[in-house]
């Protein structure tokens, strides 16, 4: 049985700040998922050459930290190229 497109109900969605028209991945949003735990998750799917930062939708750097996720759009803003 066909999987079908699990994009479909994702809430949050990543991008790279370069190349801000592909979606690279998302997620559905559950409760308890905070800042802290979407960075490492993104480490996860990604592997950075430096340093990188998590931007909202306004291009606001998102903190590191205990606060809970929002739903939304968010871009990889890296000091090298993903790749």
């Amino acid at each position: 049985m066909p999987a079908g497109d699990r994009a479909l109900d994702r809430d949050v969605f990543i991008y790279d700040a370069k190349d801000p028209d592909k979606v690279l991945g998302g997620l559905i949003l559950t409760n308890g998922v905070t800042n802290a735990n979407f960075y490492s998750m993104v480490e996860i799917m990604i592997i950075f050459s430096g340093g990188f930062s998590l931007l909202d939708g306004s291009g606001i750097k998102i903190k590191r930290n205990d606060d809970p996720l929002q739903t939304g759009n968010y871009f990889i803003d890296s000091d090298g190229k993903l790749p």
